[in-house]
């Protein structure tokens, strides 16, 4: 239930962050931590091997292509 929650913000950050500048999704430490805990409050935070699990789709997914906007950039 809240590894669900957790997708559907990302999907929702990856929407503003196209509005957004990016600088409006880096975080601090503190603000980091407190935004841990309001999740665990709401009970949204997800388990450790879950985000785990999230983050290594994620490389998956955008590693390749950030190696070919580099490689890219080189070349021209």
């Amino acid at each position: 239930m809240g590894f669900r929650r957790v997708i559907e913000d990302v999907q929702v950050n990856k929407k503003l962050g196209k509005i957004l500048p990016i600088k409006a999704f880096k975080l601090g430490p503190t603000q980091f931590q407190a935004e841990v805990e309001r999740l665990r409050a709401d009970g949204r935070m997800p388990s450790l091997p879950d985000l785990l699990d999230v983050i290594a789709e994620t490389r998956a997914e955008f590693a390749p292509k950030i190696l070919a906007a580099r490689r890219g950039k080189k070349k021209a």
